[in-house]
């Protein structure tokens, strides 16, 4: 397994995956370009994220392709929806941890739907977020 970092969170890879940072945007993708995972960070400058914030994030895609459920991916809790779009089979992930707002979008060609979900759950099921400790 291999480690991706970022500022607020480890992630570890499989050998067949990889990653690259685009801006704010971390992308892991397979070796057989079947599909991506995008995850963005967000980080409120002081307060916690809460419910209001986080359904204001997914308020557009929601409206479009229906409700969102409820969903934990380690340490974080929020929402998961799966819908189709433009031939694309996608898998949206939003999510909170104190002060950080974490998006997570998987896309893949709607042919390929399903062919990576295990792999991706598995993924992201080693998010770990990185809590600084207090100075003294």
């Amino acid at each position: 397994m291999r480690v991706v970092e970022s500022q607020w969170w480890i992630i570890e890879l499989p050998e067949e995956w990889e990653a690259d940072q685009d801006e704010d945007t971390i992308l892991i993708s397979d070796e057989d370009g079947v599909g991506e995972i995008a995850i963005t960070t967000l980080e409120k400058e002081s307060g916690l994220v809460d419910e209001t914030e986080l359904q204001d994030y997914m308020n557009d895609v929601v409206e479009q392709f229906g409700p969102a459920e409820l969903a934990q991916v380690a340490e974080l809790d929020g929402y998961y929806i799966a819908y189709k779009e433009d031939g694309d089979a996608v898998r949206e992930w939003y999510l909170r941890y104190d002060n950080l707002l974490v998006l997570i979008t998987y896309s893949c060609d709607d042919d390929n739907a399903g062919m990576d979900d295990g792999a991706v759950n598995e993924i992201l099921e080693t998010l770990f977020i990185k809590v600084e400790e207090p100075e003294e």
